[in-house]
């Protein structure tokens, strides 16, 4: 089936829209496919803003966007409305620097002992105990905008290991250049203890 010229139209409009753009199921917030969350989670640790069309909303858009990057799947990104690829090939590209390149952005390189995060005693307990009812590795993002996430899952084999005290982060490096300095502690909460991240080059914490 051949895409009208009306959706390929409407397309193209959406491809011109921003720098970057990725037709995905879903929104940022809440990706509907696990691999459209895999290219939102490459996409936040470069960029604060990009535009997303959600292909869910728009059978005529999620059928049309196939033929005309000529691509059978979703999610698909594309940049300076060049097409890049699908999951896969954007998490390839993220790991050579070429999506860094693409983007504008710059790729940091940094050894395991550039990066300094310093834990409390009382939060290093509290994430020791964790990782050992998850069984998995602990993993430690810093998004363009600089919000935190600590959370636990396998290895991409890309990471940078950092060892602080008896817990070994996983960082992509991208967030282990906003990661220098930061520091992760128990505070007290009307919801009762939560572990605080503070990240000094955003001047924020989280």
């Amino acid at each position: 089936m051949s895409i009208s010229p009306q959706v390929e139209a409407r397309i193209q409009e959406i491809v011109d829209s921003g720098h970057a753009v990725l037709f995905m199921k879903g929104g940022p917030a809440a990706p509907q496919c696990g691999f459209s969350a895999q290219v939102v989670q490459v996409l936040n640790r470069l960029l604060p803003e990009y535009q997303t069309f959600d292909v869910l909303s728009d059978s005529e858009v999620r059928e049309g966007v196939k033929e005309f990057s000529d691509w059978p799947t979703i999610p698909q990104l594309y940049v300076g409305g060049e097409f890049m690829g699908g999951c896969d090939i954007v998490k390839e590209m993220y790991d050579s620097g070429e999506l860094h390149d693409a983007l504008g952005v710059e790729r940091p390189a940094l050894a395991p002992d550039q990066v300094a995060i310093s834990i409390s005693a009382e939060a290093e307990q509290i994430l020791r105990e964790a990782q050992q009812q998850q069984q998995a590795e602990l993993h430690f993002g810093i998004d363009a905008r600089f919000q935190p996430f600590l959370g636990f899952g396998p290895a991409a084999g890309s990471e940078v290991r950092v060892q602080v005290g008896d817990l070994t982060f996983l960082l992509d490096q991208d967030s282990a250049a906003r990661a220098r300095g930061a520091s992760i502690t128990v505070v007290q909460s009307e919801h009762g203890q939560r572990l605080d991240v503070d990240i000094p080059a955003s001047g924020t914490a989280g």
